[in-house]
């Protein structure tokens, strides 16, 4: 079990990784849901789901994977929210859901790769939390702009 766990978690990690960036643009670009955030929800959800049924197997060592993988997973599922209903400061919801979980995809993959260093748990926060603000605090003008009544997105 903990071997196709693995395989799964693995491939959708990477999946997770190339589509994370793709969901954020597409959603703020079409300002709503679309196949990208779908396929990004759905993969990350996975990547989470293989995390806990893998983590007690190591329970002593990577307990602590529990939270982050149950925190990562409300991250996506906060920017599909936002994505399914814009209006007002919507992009902000999909800016810290999708771009919160992509943080965390990759805090947990230099973590992994690099389990001795300190910073590899503040490098990729650090950086992805102020690049997130940043533009949550400084949208493009279409995020911010409302839809016309009976205009396409």
């Amino acid at each position: 079990m903990r071997d196709i766990a693995l395989i799964l978690h693995v491939l959708a990690g990477v999946l997770a990784v190339v589509f994370g960036p793709v969901a954020i643009v597409l959603t703020l670009r079409r300002r709503g849901l679309n196949w990208a955030g779908e396929v990004y929800h759905w993969t990350l959800a996975l990547v989470c789901l293989t995390a806990l049924v893998m983590v007690p197997y190591d329970w002593g060592r990577l307990w602590y994977f529990w939270p982050i993988t149950i925190a990562t997973y409300l991250f996506v599922y906060l920017g599909q929210r936002a994505a399914e209903a814009p209006g007002g400061l919507w992009y902000r919801g999909v800016l810290r859901g999708y771009g919160g979980g992509w943080v965390a995809l990759w805090t947990a993959i230099t973590v992994v790769s690099l389990p001795h260093q300190w910073w590899a748990w503040l490098l990729p926060i650090v950086i992805g939390s102020a690049v997130i603000e940043w533009l949550c605090f400084n949208p493009s003008p279409s995020w911010t702009r409302q839809a016309q009544p009976g205009a396409t997105p």
